[in-house]
């Protein structure tokens, strides 16, 4: 189905009971977006701040909308889909139609026509986007929440940033956030792998024309995230999302066509040589992104719908809203997935390792290394250039259950044999671990079966300690919590001291605390590894005391504390005989003199403790949680 505009979206929401309206004025400074974090982990409902309070104390004009997708079945509602897997497999229908089908039966592919059909746009004279035009643009004037105390300012976060090839003049959509500098001044946080930051190298010294959407139909949003083939446009993906031709419009000071039905759009250019510091934010691997240099988007024009409504979300420690998101993308695009690689079976990418830091893929094994093949292709397919960490498994894993990934990594790995490191690879920019911008190292554990014909084929793993092991290991001094993951692989948890505090960036390199930190974690596991029980402990994860091994989410956070704090080449140990693998997940110290750099380390996102206690008192006041208490 399509939804045409965002309105119809919120209306379908509100219908169901899923969607709630705040009347009061509510901060867009850090309130807004503590209420749409505590909603979104308690499963709760979409929300619309009818008076969104801007920076100077007036009341915008303009609703803001928040957790718009915030749980599996908002997201599947906002798709149109009962699974989001129907996206991909209708997409591999028009890559690879059954001609023999339509052959016999020629009105058999009229269905498939006008799907294909759909995919190309629309241009329209005017849009409903260009319906109100701002006499003086003023982005100060729009209910653009500044989300973490920390931030460098009001950011857009469901940014639906369009740019064109200076050559061919294909459009681009993508959602790269922006920092709101001043009432004409934005910053562009696209990355240089990204399409806009491939446009702004190719244009010179010149302007080049940019646009900034926001809101319009769900379908938009999903578009621009999703990890398009280059030769499939964002503005042809929405329009075979929506079953409809999208409609496009020309902006008013540039020549660049943005989607009729958004709700506002920013127009304006950059200048490629012109950079600004951007940042930090508080984004979706739970910490801060560190600063850096970004093109400045200078504004030209504001238009709006008559009812616009601003949408936008918080991302920081999950399970967030972009997780859902990030969720459903993974499975609408598996059926592409693996129309292109015939090996995959299956693809699951945690929300709470921030998707680019862990994949699990289950592959076909029917030669020997088949499934670490499989898992070496993933790493050069699109986005997943970006991946950190990736478990291949055989045909029948189930991808998405923990602690099936867990028995496979302790019964059928290896660590000689199956875990490999790639170093010097291609790092997403906002992988603060990595020890430089863009580049770290990546890590491929096969868990498979051999087959019958693999060298390795009949190798037999030693059992793990098991249990008896804890008790020897909560007596080796700087240990504050052991726990057995499985009989071969054990947690600890310890205090570093002088390391980064949760609450704060570290900036400065701290030479001395850092060799003590490293002494530490090999102290740690030399003591470890040297205890009788141990000769079979193949897994030895080490992480910060701030992880509490016997909370109600222990799983879930101690997933995100091993996956976003370590480096591959950096903080994987291995023994003489490289038969077993200590796994340093503590926060590193900046440092420049170690085995490999540590760059700044940015603060975890966490709410203001003043801001957090009202926003509690307010939710329990209005029973906002009530109806979707623990809904996931």
């Amino acid at each position: 189905m399509t939804w045409r505009r965002l309105s119809r979206y919120l209306e379908a929401l509100e219908g169901a009971g899923e969607l709630r309206r705040v009347a009061e004025p509510i901060d867009c400074h850090l309130e807004a977006g503590c209420i749409a974090d505590k909603l979104v982990k308690a499963g709760g409902p979409a929300v619309i701040f009818e008076q969104p309070r801007l920076a100077d104390g007036s009341i915008s004009e303009f609703p803001l909308a928040m957790n718009l997708f915030g749980t599996r079945e908002r997201t599947n509602r906002a798709l149109g889909v009962e699974e989001p897997s129907e996206i991909g497999e209708g997409m591999v229908e028009l890559m690879k139609p059954d001609i023999g089908a339509v052959l016999r039966a020629p009105w058999k592919g009229i269905p498939l026509a006008l799907r294909g059909m759909s995919m190309a746009p629309k241009k329209v004279r005017r849009g409903p986007c260009q319906q109100v035009r701002m006499a003086e643009p003023d982005l100060t004037r729009l209910p653009i929440p500044t989300t973490w105390p920390q931030d460098g300012g009001p950011f857009i976060t469901l940014p639906l940033v369009v740019t064109a090839d200076p050559v061919s003049g294909s459009h681009n959509m993508g959602m790269y956030r922006g920092q709101i500098f001043g009432p004409k001044e934005v910053g562009l946080h696209w990355q240089s792998h990204k399409h806009g930051a491939d446009h702004a190298a190719g244009a010179g010294d010149g302007r080049m024309p940019v646009a900034i959407c926001i809101g319009g139909p769900p379908e938009l949003i999903f578009s621009a995230i999703s990890p398009l083939p280059d030769n499939l446009s964002e503005y042809e993906f929405a329009g075979l999302l929506g079953g409809k031709r999208l409609r496009l419009t020309k902006c008013f000071t540039n020549d660049l066509h943005v989607p009729a039905e958004a709700d506002f759009v920013i127009e304006g250019y950059t200048i490629p040589s012109e950079t600004r510091t951007e940042g930090p934010f508080g984004d979706h691997f739970g910490y801060y992104s560190l600063e850096d240099e970004f093109p400045v988007m200078h504004v030209t024009a504001i238009t709006h719908r008559r009812d616009a409504v601003l949408p936008a979300t918080i991302v920081g420690l999950p399970p967030m809203e972009d997780g859902y998101l990030g969720e459903g993308v993974g499975d609408a695009f598996l059926p592409v997935l693996r129309f292109q690689h015939r090996d995959v079976v299956d693809l699951f990418l945690p929300l709470e390792t921030g998707f680019h830091n862990l994949a699990v893929v289950s592959s076909k094994q029917r030669y020997p290394r088949q499934a670490r093949k499989t898992a070496l292709g993933l790493l050069g397919a699109g986005q997943m250039m970006f991946l950190k960490s990736i478990v291949a498994c055989d045909p029948g894993h189930p991808v998405k259950d923990l602690d099936a990934l867990l028995d496979a990594l302790d019964s059928k790995v290896s660590i000689a044999h199956d875990v490999q490191v790639l170093d010097g690879q291609v790092a997403d920019t906002l992988a603060h671990a990595s020890p430089w911008q863009d580049v770290h190292s990546k890590v491929v554990i096969d868990a498979s079966s051999p087959v019958a014909s693999d060298p390795n084929s009949g190798l037999a793993l030693p059992p793990g300690p098991g249990d008896e092991l804890a008790q020897a290991v909560s007596s080796v001094d700087g240990v504050v919590a052991v726990r057995m993951l499985r009989p071969s692989m054990m947690v600890v948890t310890t205090h570093i001291e002088g390391g980064p505090r949760a609450d704060a960036s570290m900036e400065a390199p701290n030479e001395a605390a850092a060799a003590a930190q490293r002494a530490h974690i090999a102290r740690l596991r030399d003591e470890i590894w040297s205890l009788a029980e141990a000769e079979n402990l193949r897994w030895l994860f080490i992480t910060d005391a701030d992880a509490d091994l016997t909370a109600q989410d222990w799983r879930r956070r101690l997933l995100w504390q091993l996956f976003c704090r370590f480096e591959v080449a950096r903080d994987l140990h291995f023994d003489e005989a490289r038969a077993r693998l200590a796994w340093d997940a503590t926060a590193p110290i900046p440092s420049l003199e170690g085995p490999l750099p540590v760059r700044r380390w940015p603060a975890v996102t966490l709410h203001d403790p003043a801001v957090e206690a009202r926003v509690d008192a307010w939710l329990a006041e209005n029973n906002l949680l009530s109806k979707m208490e623990g809904v996931r």
